[in-house]
This record gives C-alpha cells, structure tokens and sequence, in this order.
C-alpha cells in the first residue's frame, strides 16, 4: 500500500479541520473550535493511504508552515471564498506554495454563504486549480474524495515522467 501526505494551509477559521473531519471521520463539524498546533486524520483511498494534516492558520503559527508542509505531495490551500479572504489566500500561495514537486490546489470552502465568490473567480484570482466547497455537509464527502483521488492520480502521473 502507498501512503502519501497531505497538507491543508489557509488562515484561521476557512474548514481545514473541517475537511478532515469529513474526509477521515465522514462527519461535520458543527461547532467551531481553533486548532492549535496540528489537526490531522487518515482516508483509505483504493491503495493509497493519505495523511491528512493542517495546521493553524494564526500568524503566530506561520513560522511552522515550511517544516509542517515538507514531504506532503499535495498542498490544499483553503478560503472562505470572502473576497478579503481570497486576496490574503494569494499572498499565501506566494509565500509557502513554492515547493517542487508538489501539487498545489484551492479548496474554495463556505460556498453556502451569502455573497460567497464561485470558485472560478477563486480560481481567477488564485491562479491554482481551484474546487468549490461546504465542508459542513456531509454530501460533499463524496466530491473531497474525488477532488483527493484526482490529486494523488496527478502525482503517479508526474513521477512516471
């Protein structure tokens, strides 16, 4: 069996435990709770078992960022899908999302709230392949795992060439 790592990043408070939760535990988080530190879980994806990690997304856990993210093949950077949120979100991408042979996606999450942007205006703006989210549905489970298994079939592709 192949294991392969995955990272979340995106600032405080967009559902990247929430995704977790979801994808690993296939439930929704209905209250809020900060992460502190590191948030993770496991899927069972065909052969391939992913580790899922995020990790805070305060300003004071930045510096962690860069040795949180090494050895993950596929980077998730999550958003509100808030205007102010997106623009951060690229300054993230531009600082942390730089690393070789890594697959870089956005999860454009909270895409059930008023005045949400749609995800190919995250996209747009982003400039990374970006998928529209709810991850407090447990419908969306279905669409996280295709969205993972798609990513995980890009990195076999990359490393056979």
């Amino acid at each position: 069996m192949r294991h392969e790592k995955v990272a979340f990043i995106g600032l405080p408070a967009v559902g990247k435990t929430s995704i977790i939760t979801l994808l690993s535990e296939n439930r929704t988080v209905t209250n809020y709770e900060q992460t502190i530190g590191i948030s993770f879980g496991f899927v069972t994806l065909g052969e391939c078992e992913v580790s899922l990690f995020d990790i805070a997304g305060q300003d004071r856990f930045r510096f962690l960022w860069n040795g949180f993210m090494r050895g993950a093949k596929v980077i998730f950077v999550v958003t509100d899908s808030t205007p102010i949120n997106v623009l951060n979100t690229r300054k993230i991408i531009e600082e942390f999302c730089n690393k070789p042979n890594t697959i870089v996606l956005a999860i454009a999450n909270k895409q059930d709230l008023p005045g949400a942007m749609k995800p190919s205006q995250v996209e747009d703006l982003l400039n990374v392949k970006t998928y529209g989210m709810v991850a407090i549905d447990p419908r969306k489970r279905t669409k996280m795992c295709h969205i993972l298994r798609e990513a995980l079939e890009q990195i076999i592709i990359e490393r056979s060439n």
